[in-house]
């Protein structure tokens, strides 16, 4: 008799934890119900000549910009010091921001593989630095460890990351059931099949 109050408690306390796992899940997803991951072509315009956005060739970084806005952007971005880098994005690059849920791919397009690339047998990876903001959009863009100079092929490899990642589109990250502006780490792979 007593093994079966024994086990019934053990039941018990089996449901509750149950119920406890599904509603911590439940709260978890509650700043963006269904995350689903979508594949999309990427468009035939260019984003390197598109007033959206403004590519810093020295720093290979994408911003995205206001056109009507767009030379006070550019200028502001550019007008930027050390202490000042991204001060009008924020947060910096290497803030910590905590979240209970993070950035997921809503809408992702994947990279043009450049054509000389392809041809020469090339392939790598790109990993970038993203600022994903309280919408999932991706505002800027920048390879993950920046500062050197570049050859054509990393170049190529890096700009065709950067068109692809600042178009995709992220489910945002959210922290205690409210979406949050943060930065994460996008690697692209270049493989030739």
């Amino acid at each position: 008799m007593q093994s079966i109050a024994i086990q019934y408690k053990m039941l018990k306390t089996m449901k509750y934890t149950i119920v406890s796992v599904t509603l911590i899940i439940t709260l978890l997803s509650s700043c963006s119900p269904k995350r689903t991951t979508e594949v999309k072509a990427l468009p035939e315009q260019n984003v390197f000549n598109n007033p959206h956005f403004y590519y810093d060739e020295e720093n290979y970084t994408l911003i995205r910009v206001n056109p009507e806005t767009r030379n006070e952007d550019i200028k502001r971005y550019n007008e930027r010091t050390e202490k000042t880098i991204f001060k009008h994005i924020a947060p910096k690059p290497d803030t910590l921001i905590e979240y209970d849920l993070p950035p997921w791919p809503k809408k992702v397009f994947p990279p043009k593989y450049p054509e000389y690339l392809k041809k020469e047998g090339y392939s790598g990876q790109v990993i970038l630095k993203l600022l994903i903001d309280e919408n999932g959009i991706v505002i800027l863009a920048r390879p993950f460890s920046g500062g050197q100079k570049l050859d054509k092929i990393g170049i190529l490899l890096i700009k065709a990351a950067l068109e692809s990642a600042i178009q995709t589109e992220f489910y945002p990250a959210c922290q205690k059931g409210e979406p949050v502006k943060v930065w994460v780490t996008y690697p692209i792979r270049f493989v030739l099949y």
